[in-house]
């Protein structure tokens, strides 16, 4: 199969672009510059994603993909990119190109700025196509359903709402990355808890042990984080009741799994900090929050005390010029 390829330009309305040869090769290197980049190459972020319901307009798509018009990707990118009220442009979306590739293996869909193209009347790759300063968002969606597995990048820190879910209808596989964000942000957004939990006047202490609990264990178990919490005394559940996990938890957190590994790497890009105590000398953590919930950090006037790990006294004494006899 020879791979085809279509572009269309979003605004606020959909035009389709007639294409040269030029311009097609062109297409073909702006797909190797930024596919040809993901599986970990390239600086963007990329998840594995599935079908979230028949309705994506990726199903639609495999069930019929020889009458399946391309004009129907673009057609639904701007619904996705419009505000559902009045229909609008949304403001904090740029306008840019719909790239479209079918291969004999997949179907590649990557919707570029127009600020990341130098030519647009050729589609001339600017020279540092992929640095910070473009942005781009692509989905690689294979053929074979046996190793389906569709793969999400943006260039952004993490992949836009309306890229994922509104325009192709699809959600993030759950894993453990997955699973330690949402419940980070549960517990940030007061929303891991039922209304009865979060009314209660201890709340801000059940927030900040709920916090304390992901900081010092490894794995999240849902049954094992209420006994820690009711080991506290912080809430009261029977247990042999029937459903008493729903008596604690929010109906929303049913999308968590009921036990998975907590992702360190999740919990230092959420709670790393820095504290600059002089023009010379900056503190940095990986969690600040922890440190200031184990109070292994004080502030005592203008003196910050620092506690420091019984593991790493020996090399602090020795970078400092403390004697250890």
């Amino acid at each position: 199969m020879k791979d085809t390829v279509a572009v269309f330009d979003i605004k606020n309305s959909v035009e389709k672009v007639v294409l040269d040869n030029e311009m097609i090769t062109n297409i073909h290197e702006i797909f190797k510059s930024i596919i040809g980049t993901s599986n970990g190459g390239g600086s963007h972020s990329s998840i594995w994603a599935e079908i979230a319901t028949e309705e994506s307009i990726l199903s639609r798509y495999s069930e019929n993909r020889a009458e399946f018009l391309v004009e129907n990707f673009a057609e639904s990118l701007l619904t996705a990119e419009s505000n559902p009220k009045n229909g609008d442009r949304k403001k904090n979306i740029r306008d840019g190109f719909l790239f479209i590739k079918e291969s004999s293996d997949a179907l590649l869909l990557l919707k570029l700025e127009k600020t990341a193209v130098a030519d647009t009347t050729k589609f001339k790759v600017v020279e540092q196509l992929g640095t910070e300063k473009n942005y781009y968002k692509a989905c690689i969606f294979p053929f074979d359903f046996n190793t389906r597995k569709i793969e999400v990048i943006d260039k952004s820190y993490r992949i836009a709402n309306f890229w994922i879910r509104d325009f192709l209808g699809l959600q993030e596989v759950r894993n453990s990355k997955v699973n330690s964000q949402d419940l980070v942000e549960f517990i940030e957004n007061d929303s891991l808890f039922t209304e009865e939990i979060r009314s209660q006047e201890n709340y801000s202490e059940i927030k900040k042990e709920s916090k304390n609990y992901i900081f010092e264990h490894e794995t999240f178990v849902k049954n094992d984080f209420i006994d820690f919490l009711s080991s506290k005394m912080l809430i009261e559940v029977d247990e042999g009741g029937s459903n008493y996990e729903k008596r604690v938890f929010s109906e929303i957190t049913t999308i968590l799994d009921y036990n998975f590994i907590i992702d360190q790497k999740v919990l230092r890009e959420r709670y790393h900090g820095s504290i600059e105590i002089s023009k010379e000398t900056t503190i940095k953590t990986d969690n600040l929050q922890k440190l200031v919930n184990r109070q292994a950090i004080e502030l005592d006037d203008n003196k910050l005390i620092l506690t420091v790990s019984d593991d790493y006294v020996p090399r602090v004494r020795e970078l400092l010029g403390i004697n250890n006899g």
